[in-house]
């Protein structure tokens, strides 16, 4: 009975060191499970991560040109409203020489210059009201030839005058509300 005590202790002990293999078995293989399950979690973190950064970069990327095409329909927008004019100016421009062209005129009789007088008093007036909306006349003689302002369509030299100083005024120029709608056409000491 001994013998049989011993060999059910022995059995025992091989029974409890088998459960104790395949519990230690049992815990590396969920350890080794959990160790790839955090590996296979840190790469899909990694993976979101790189692509929430994309969609982040693709919408700051659209927000920014959202804005910008805001800024620019924006500034289009104004600049419509604030040259709205320009054509019809533009078109004025030839009427306006041709009104001065004929208050050049020179005369000896008492009623041309007083129609005269009046002719002047509605230029005067037309002036004002161009003036008003933002047309200006750009001065020309005696000041720098400015490429940006004026065309040069003749040339001279003058002695005691500067180089690129402007002789002669031979056609006004316009600008309405700083954009240059007609260069004035000068003579250009040189």
């Amino acid at each position: 009975m001994a013998e049989e005590r011993k060999e059910e202790t022995l059995s025992e002990e091989k029974a409890e060191e088998t459960v104790e293999k395949a519990e230690d078995a049992k815990e590396a293989k969920e350890k080794e499970t959990v160790e790839e399950a955090a590996d296979n979690t840190e790469e899909k973190i990694a993976a979101l991560t790189a692509e929430a950064d994309k969609w982040k970069n693709a919408y700051y990327k659209t927000f920014a040109d959202m804005e910008n095409l805001k800024k620019r329909l924006q500034r289009e927008h104004e600049n419509q409203v604030k040259y709205a004019m320009q054509n019809f100016i533009e078109e004025l421009l030839p009427v306006i020489d041709n009104f001065e062209r004929s208050l050049n005129v020179t005369t000896d009789s008492d009623e041309v210059k007083n129609y005269m007088k009046g002719m002047e008093m509605i230029h005067k007036q037309l002036m004002a009201i161009l003036e008003k909306n933002g047309v200006q006349v750009i001065e020309a003689k005696g000041k720098p030839f400015d490429p940006n302002l004026h065309q040069a369509v003749m040339t001279e030299h003058v002695d005691d005058q500067e180089d690129g100083i402007v002789l002669e005024e031979l056609q006004k120029g316009y600008t309405l509300k700083g954009r240059v709608i007609r260069a004035t056409l000068v003579k250009v000491n040189q």
